[in-house]
C-alpha cells in the first residue's frame, strides 16, 4: 500500500506531466494499432489481394504501411 501511495505521489508531480503524456500517447497508439488497424489490414488484405499467393505475414506487413525498398520516397527533386 505504501508503494502505491509513493507511485501515485510521483505520478501527480507536475514536472513529470509532459513525459507521462508522451508515454500515454505511445500506449494509446499501440492499443489502437492492435485493436483496429491490424485486424482491418488483415481483412482488407484477404479481401482485395490479387496475383500469386504470398505468405499472409508479408501481405499484412505491407498493408500496415511498409514501403517497397526499390522505390525512392524522397520529397526532394
Amino acid at each position: 500500500a505504501a508503494l502505491l501511495r509513493a507511485i501515485n505521489a510521483l505520478l501527480l508531480q507536475r514536472r513529470y506531466r509532459a513525459a507521462l503524456a508522451v508515454l500515454k500517447g505511445f500506449r494509446n497508439g499501440a492499443v489502437y494499432g492492435a485493436k483496429i488497424r491490424a485486424p482491418h489490414a488483415l481483412v482488407m488484405t484477404f479481401l482485395f489481394r490479387s496475383g500469386r499467393y504470398r505468405p499472409a505475414s508479408s501481405l499484412l506487413h505491407c498493408s500496415l504501411g511498409c514501403f517497397h525498398p526499390s522505390v525512392s520516397y524522397s520529397l526532394l527533386p
